[in-house]
């Protein structure tokens, strides 16, 4: 019986420095790319997000397509900052554009034509 509770205390506690490590991790990848997108050297581009959708379905759908983006205030809206070279902002547009959000009444909503803040 003293095994069996020393065993489980055992595997709690390496458990539990597994899930600190993982998530020291994830934090750390989140700065990294957070400072890298905020270098003045890196080039970037900023798209606000229409207000009422949720910025994580444009997140996800650029990190599949190899985008590096992170979530930045424009204004009084919510919008993405990604790393974008002039060649490939029309894959970025085509990217954004593919993304289908909710409306309010739950109906989806496929956005038109995508606009940059540097284009407005």
């Amino acid at each position: 019986m003293i095994a069996a509770a020393a065993l489980l205390t055992i595997f709690a506690l390496v458990a539990f420095v597994a899930l600190a490590v993982s998530l020291r991790s994830l934090v750390e990848d989140e700065k990294h790319t957070e400072t890298q997108l905020r270098d003045a050297q890196t080039p970037t581009v900023t798209y606000a997000i229409p207000n009422g959708s949720d910025p994580v379905a444009f997140a996800v759908a650029l990190k599949k397509a190899g985008f590096l983006s992170m979530v930045t205030d424009v204004g009084s809206f919510q919008g993405l900052r990604v790393r974008c070279g002039s060649g490939d902002r029309e894959r970025l547009r085509g990217v954004i554009e593919g993304v289908v959000v909710n409306a309010y009444d739950g109906s989806s909503v496929k956005l038109e034509h995508v606009v940059f803040e540097d284009e407005r």
